[in-house]
């Protein structure tokens, strides 16, 4: 099926970017719920940051308003939308964009 090492390199180079895939999309939301659940009410600001930094998602860009944490490897398809009010999360809750 394959006469040189670029074919079999290019075959596994091809299957590693479809598991790669898989990963990412298959297990996103499990993930994103689990980091929705863990951002709770009162907690502050910086360590909402530390905690998206540590995860993979989108940082938090204000500390009055609406965030948007999503992950980077599904395309922003799942996340968070987190409301702070004076540096602390007021709310967290998950969302799906479809």
């Amino acid at each position: 099926m394959f006469r040189s090492p670029w074919g079999i390199l290019a075959f596994l180079f091809v299957i590693v970017i479809i598991g790669y895939g898989f990963y990412a999309f298959g297990g996103a939301q499990a993930r994103m719920k689990e980091l929705c659940r863990e951002i709770t009410p009162g907690m502050q600001f910086s360590e909402l940051k530390r905690l998206s930094l540590k995860r993979g998602v989108t940082a938090p860009t204000s500390t009055t308003g609406i965030n948007y944490l999503v992950e980077r490897k599904s395309f922003g398809r799942w996340g968070c939308v987190v409301i702070m009010d004076n540096g602390l999360v007021k709310s967290s809750e998950y969302n799906f964009a479809d």
